[in-house]
């Protein structure tokens, strides 16, 4: 099965340090979850942790200039605006639109 994903740009940059480099970018690409991938964000979560959160940190890869993808941690979408949380938000309802449009 492909998984559908959508791109985006967020409206307040991340950061997220790769060895000794620092990416920062607004760049998102956001891939709908297996029903697998979806348990096993669930069972990563810790104690205090929103699904909310969890879910779109667990759906969402930052992307560099060069179009190379990197985990989003809870912490960094958690810790970041809450313009980030709503835009992912908007940007779940519209990958979920376009899979039932492709199924």
């Amino acid at each position: 099965m492909e998984q559908i994903k959508v791109e985006g740009t967020l409206p307040v940059a991340l950061k997220k340090l790769v060895g000794q480099t620092t990416i920062e970018s607004k760049k998102i690409v956001m891939t709908q979850m297996t029903a697998i991938e979806y348990m096993q964000a669930q069972a990563a979560m810790k104690d205090g942790q929103y699904i909310g959160i969890a879910d779109l940190a667990a759906m969402t890869k930052l992307v560099d200039d060069d179009g190379a993808e990197y985990e989003i941690s809870y912490d960094m979408l958690g810790y970041s605006s809450k313009a980030n949380l709503d835009y992912l938000n908007t940007l779940k309802t519209q990958l979920e639109a376009k899979e039932k449009a492709e199924s």
